[in-house]
């Protein structure tokens, strides 16, 4: 019963202490129970007691208690590992470290190797004591030696390499626990390592040999090992090493011998290679150590045939080495007794150089063939094969073999060598270049040197589409040779481009032979300039009879008279007097001063051979002179000699312009421009020259290029203004050209209640002599066309309806309503003068009477700048006109005329906007039965605008409106009162 309760009671104290540990690592790793505590239950129901007390006195901080009762307990039972860790805790718990790791430390004497009582030594924090220098390292070695352990060894040894003291540090590894601890072991290593960096040789051999007798050494330090020595240049080392077995592998054999190589250790080497002869397990090493062989030895060709080749492919390195030895010192024998030695099939580029060496053609020929056969597509082996094939008087079969092999891409040097062979045997043998051999022949190649070599083919040097697709890319690395065939191919179809290409050509070989093709082609397209530099690079020594002329006819077109005259005195020199080309230059010495004298050496000219230039150069002077007819006579004979000659034909039709045949003027104008459809002056004369003619889709059509040819220039620069004068005129043309109806509305509307006007204000009025307050017309004109009674002028049929206030003063003019239809005639070109028969007829039936009326009227000073048309320059412009009209009433037998000048300023308000303040005077009169008339001045303003227009049409419409105010000097039949009035005009023209 009571040995029951006191396991009850041992048991409730268990859970308790349980409980009390449960945060300690010490509880779950060692417990409580008598097992546990390695006790028998005796010992444990005598201990327990007290270990509970010490767990609790621990748990609540009483250090005095929990050591003295942990301490009591270890007295008790002084070789228990489990109570010993008990006490060792409680001493941490409470600050002791060092008290711990006493206890620790004297319990693992008793139970060496213990791993819980090591781990809890371990698991105190120990105090790193820093080591500076060597003394402090010798001091802690001592301690270390006293009481050794792992860690004092690691740290010992740590600390003596980083003071780079070698020697302590490999004291340490004489503790053989210590040494075959991990511990050790990584000492051991950073030892190898730092002795290395320290280039302390011979401490790391002694670390790796005694790692190869311990047997511990890897292969990669094996490696390391073999590289120290390297490194040290330990020779002997190596060799006695190889000696015992060691460093032995084929490799080892190499590197030594390359390091030594290296080094410059020639005798060293040299006797190495004598002395060894490894065995390789690869082609490759083999072939290395061969290399060292030829390379280094005393006697690099006996040391190769000496050798005894371990492998088959090594063989004709060893004779590739050797031969050409053997041929450079002419030893054409022992060259072949070697190449003997192997099979027939092998070092075949060799056999083949000792027989071209020997000059053994047939041989030669062979071999190339079989070397072109294993591999077709070198152009080495082709080259040695055509060669061979010339050698041996077969041309004929190495030209078909090339054209089979064209193009050769790959080496340039080869096929540079292959292309200049190719054409040499075209050259002998032309009957190759077969129109489908030139066709791919003549395919451009992608280097700018092969399509030069091309283009020199037979076949293709005198085809002009194929040299354009050779050298039409003008690389800048062809020479004068390929520049020159492209200019020729390029001469009558792009001339600027063959002039381009002849310069090219000039810079590249500047001799007089490309000065005098610059010459004649720059020539030719107008380069005048460039073509005189050119003839001045030419002494006259090297300048023909052809030349002198053709340069004194350049420097003409040059404009630079005494280059021509030079020229001319040396070829009058070597008596050129009688060509025809010479007279029409030494004319142009008395253009335009002396137009006589130029006239006779003109027409020695002609006389002598007829030529073009001279007869335009003789019509020009006619011209000039106002002998139109000449001037036309000697165009037509100059046509005749040159019909296309676009210049020729513009010269005839201005003079035939000038000489009043304009159909024909623009037959030939029309001609001239198909060869210069961009010559401006052509095209504005041909707008003339239609509209004359009245063709008004033509003159529309020329009208329009004018204006785009000024819109062109002004997208490259601003239009002057003189340009911008001008495309408003042909605007304006285009718009007047293309008219045929005009309508117009015009009206006086008199401000002055009861003021009459003077008499006969108007001609053309249904009254002439009576007074009215206002007036207005409306007007319809139709144009029949120009040149229908005489040329130049302009028929047009109108309608009009007019009316005024009458007599009884009204404002607005309805009064007198009366109709006009009739026909006017413009008969003059360039004069504003009018002829007009108008049939009037009433519209109201009571007053008024129809009539006939015959009318002249006409404008005088209003044109060109003083115009009433719109102005594109300035902000503003004057204008006058003397206008004149006159008419006779034929059934009432009434003559009137009116005499108005007028002068006024257009002030530019808005683009098509003008405020035109004006004044003027104006003389009125009328004959019925008795002559009367009346003079009157006025001064007003207008605002007028003018609208419609459109890209090629200047303003087709204009509405003013205006006030005047007018003072009668001498009236007819009005009131000295009624002499001063004020008017609203409005006018419309659409």
């Amino acid at each position: 019963m009571k040995e029951n309760n006191l396991n009850r009671v041992i048991g409730w104290s268990g859970l308790l202490l349980t409980s009390l540990l449960s945060t300690s690592a010490l509880a779950d790793n060692i417990g409580t129970s008598a097992e546990e505590l390695g006790l028998s239950d005796y010992r444990h129901f005598v201990i327990y007691p007290r270990l509970d007390k010490a767990l609790k006195a621990q748990k609540n901080n009483d250090e005095a208690t929990a050591i003295r009762e942990f301490e009591y307990i270890h007295q008790q039972v002084p070789d228990n590992i489990p109570l010993t860790l008990y006490l060792a805790e409680a001493y941490r718990h409470f600050g002791h470290d060092d008290r711990a790791r006493l206890l620790l430390e004297d319990q693992l004497k008793r139970h060496p190797g213990d791993d819980r009582l090591e781990h809890s030594l371990a698991a105190i924090p120990v105090e790193v004591k820093s080591v500076t220098t060597v003394e402090e390292l010798l001091a802690q070695q001592k301690a270390c030696d006293a009481a050794p352990t792992l860690r004092c060894r690691s740290e010992v040894g740590q600390n003596a390499l980083r003071l780079a003291q070698l020697p302590v540090a490999r004291a340490q590894l004489n503790d053989a626990t210590f040494a075959a601890s991990p511990e050790g072991k990584t000492l051991r290593t950073d030892l190898l390592q730092r002795a290395i960096y320290l280039k302390q040789w011979s401490q790391a051999d002694t670390l790796y040999n005694e790692a190869r007798q311990q047997n511990t050494l890897s292969a990669a330090e094996r490696r390391q090992w073999f590289d120290v020595l390297l490194a040290a240049q330990l020779d002997d080392r190596i060799l006695a090493l190889q000696s015992q077995g060691i460093f032995t592998d084929p490799q080892s054999y190499i590197t030594y011998a390359t390091a030594l190589a290296y080094r410059g250790e020639k005798a060293r080497l040299q006797h190495y290679l004598i002395e060894n002869t490894p065995l390789f397990t690869t082609d490759a090493q083999e072939k290395s150590w061969l290399y060292l062989l030829s390379k280094y030895s005393g006697n690099p060709v006996q040391a190769l045939a000496n050798y005894t080749v371990q492998f088959a492919d090594n063989r004709q390195y060893v004779v590739g080495a050797t031969l050409p030895v053997l041929l450079k010192e002419g030893q054409y024998d022992a060259a072949q007794k070697l190449l003997a030695t192997l099979p027939a099939n092998e070092m075949l580029e060799e056999r083949y150089s000792v027989s071209v060496a020997t000059r053994n053609k047939a041989e030669a020929l062979r071999l190339a063939r079989l070397l072109y056969q294993q591999e077709p597509a070198n152009l080495t082996r082709l080259d040695q094969l055509t060669w061979q094939l010339m050698q041996n008087e077969q041309s004929r079969e190495a030209a078909d073999l090339l054209l089979q092999r064209y193009p050769f891409q790959g080496d340039a040097r080869v096929s540079q060598t292959l292309m200049a062979r190719l054409a040499s045997l075209l050259e002998s043998h032309p009957y190759l270049a077969t129109p489908a051999k030139v066709a791919i022949l003549s395919k451009p190649l992608p280097l700018a040197e092969q399509r030069q070599w091309q283009s020199q083919l037979p076949g293709i040097a005198d085809n002009c589409p194929a040299i354009v697709r050779l050298l039409g890319d003008m690389s800048p690395s062809y020479d004068a040779a390929a520049w020159n065939r492209l200019a020729k191919c390029y001469r009558d179809t792009l001339p600027g481009v063959a002039l381009y290409a002849w310069l090219q050509a000039e810079q590249r070989q500047p001799d007089a032979w490309q000065h005098r093709a610059v010459a004649y082609q720059a020539y030719q397209v107008e380069d005048y300039a460039t073509a005189l530099a050119a003839w001045q690079k030419i002494s006259l020594h090297d300048m023909s009879n052809e030349d002198l002329l053709a340069a004194a006819n350049t420097a003409q077109a040059a404009g630079n008279g005494a280059a021509r005259d030079r020229w001319l005195q040396q070829a009058e020199q070597r008596g050129l007097g009688n060509n025809a080309l010479y007279w029409w230059l030494h004319a142009q010495r008395y253009i335009p001063g002396q137009p006589e004298l130029a006239l006779n050496d003109l027409t020695r000219s002609i006389n002598i051979a007829p030529s073009a230039n001279a007869y335009v150069a003789r019509a020009t002077i006619y011209r000039q002179r106002h002998n139109v007819p000449a001037a036309v006579s000697d165009l037509r004979a100059a046509l005749e000699l040159e019909p296309n000659n676009s210049n020729t034909q513009a010269a005839l039709g201005y003079a035939l312009w000038d000489s009043g045949d304009i159909a024909q003027s623009r037959e030939m104008l029309e001609q001239a421009h198909k060869g210069l459809p961009d010559d401006p002056a052509l095209i504005r004369q041909l707008a003339y020259v239609n509209q004359r003619l009245d063709d008004m889709p033509a003159t529309q059509h020329y009208a329009r290029l004018v204006i785009d040819d000024i819109d062109n220039q002004a997208l490259i620069t601003p239009l002057t203004p003189e340009q911008n004068q001008q495309r408003f005129n042909f605007r304006r043309l285009h718009e007047e050209v293309g008219r045929r109806w005009t309508f117009s509305f015009d009206s006086s509307i008199g401000l002055r209640s009861g003021a009459m006007s003077t008499a006969n204000n108007n001609v053309g009025g249904a009254a002439p002599g009576k007074s009215y307050r206002s007036y207005r017309q409306l007007e319809a004109e139709y144009r029949i066309g120009r040149n229908m009674l005489l040329e130049g002028d302009l028929l047009s049929v109108y309608s009009r309806v007019f009316a005024d206030t009458g007599e009884n003063g009204v404002m607005m003019p309805v009064k007198n309503p009366m109709s006009g239809t009739g026909l006017r005639w413009k008969p003059l070109r360039d004069q504003i003068f009018f002829l007009a028969v108008e049939q009037q007829l009433p519209l109201n039936g009571q007053n008024g009477a129809s009539d006939t009326m015959l009318r002249a009227s006409a404008s005088f000073f209003n044109g060109g700048k003083y115009s009433d048309e719109w102005h594109p320059n300035g902000s503003g412009w004057f204008a006058q006109n003397l206008y004149l009209d006159a008419a006779q009433y034929v059934r009432q037998d009434i003559q009137a005329w009116t005499a108005d000048y007028r002068v006024s300023w257009h002030q530019k308000v808005a683009n098509g906007q003008t405020i035109e303040p004006y004044a003027h005077v104006q003389d009125n009169g009328y004959r019925d039965k008795g002559t009367q008339g009346a003079q009157l001045g006025g001064v007003g303003v207008r605002w007028n605008i003018w609208t419609g227009e459109t890209h090629y049409d200047a303003w087709p419409h204009k509405v003013s409106l205006g006030v005047e105010y007018q003072h009668t000097f001498k009236a007819i039949n009005q009131r000295n009162g009624e002499r001063n009035n004020a008017f609203l005009t409005i006018g419309v023209h659409w």
